[in-house]
């Protein structure tokens, strides 16, 4: 969401954003995403990842959970939203949280949250929660890689199909995307990896902006890929979205 929140703001959205966090984790995250409206539900904790990146991919840790979001909480947003960007990270909403917020709006889709599930250690695998089908039916683009997946990406592909637009990434390698139900190929080039951590969020945010305004899928993928791709090889982290980004909408 953090990801997510900035690259909107930065590409000229007002973003609201719906999530629950330890009441102490507030102040700093308003103090780092100036411009965004954090409509928190106080919680114990904070939903805490661990990201290790090795040789064979990306193996992540829970070191905290918070409790879910409830069906009130999405009737808390006070505007109504031309883009609503469904990101859960840990299974902490469901179908009918879904589709109270869902309801006549563009929907955006980012699902790894309901593609995982944790073990007593902490250590997450891949479970498709039964929620999943209901989310990738509501959204109108829908976006996963093939690691959320493990790798299965007939599994991928299926639940893709669900949507309006389906998108499947897979790191450096060609995207796969399909649009009521055709499916194309856009390639991908390689850049230097500084960044690994918030580039599919990044990727995603440009895409659904630019797509919401456009209809054309295959400029708005070429527009997110541009974005992800000079935020992943970013030297400065901090400047990820510029003004020649903008521009480009």
């Amino acid at each position: 969401m953090y990801f997510s929140s900035r690259t909107a703001t930065a590409l000229g959205c007002d973003v609201v954003a719906i999530t629950r966090l330890a009441g102490s984790d507030l102040p700093l995250l308003k103090q780092k995403t100036p411009g965004i409206e954090w409509l928190s539900k106080p919680a114990g904790v904070t939903t805490t990842f661990e990201n290790i990146y090795g040789s064979a991919g990306r193996t992540q840790r829970v070191h905290a959970q918070a409790p879910r979001l409830a069906v009130r909480d999405a009737g808390a947003v006070p505007l109504h939203p031309r883009i609503v960007h469904i990101a859960p990270v840990l299974r902490e909403i469901g179908a009918a949280f879904l589709g109270k917020l869902a309801a006549n709006r563009f929907v955006g889709l980012t699902a790894q949250g309901l593609l995982r599930s944790v073990n007593c250690d902490g250590v997450v695998s891949v479970a498709v929660d039964r929620s999943a089908p209901v989310a990738f039916q509501i959204a109108d683009v829908s976006i996963v890689s093939v690691e959320d997946f493990d790798g299965d990406v007939a599994q991928a592909r299926d639940l893709l199909a669900r949507s309006r637009v389906g998108v499947l990434t897979d790191g450096h390698r060609v995207i796969h995307a399909q649009e009521e139900g055709r499916w194309f190929e856009l390639p991908v080039v390689p850049q230097p990896i500084r960044n690994p951590t918030g580039t599919g969020d990044v990727f995603a945010t440009a895409l659904f902006v630019r797509y919401e305004a456009t209809g054309n899928l295959e400029r708005s993928l070429e527009f997110a890929a541009t974005i992800a791709a000079d935020w992943i090889s970013a030297k400065d982290a901090g400047l990820f979205v510029t003004s020649s980004h903008v521009k480009g909408q």
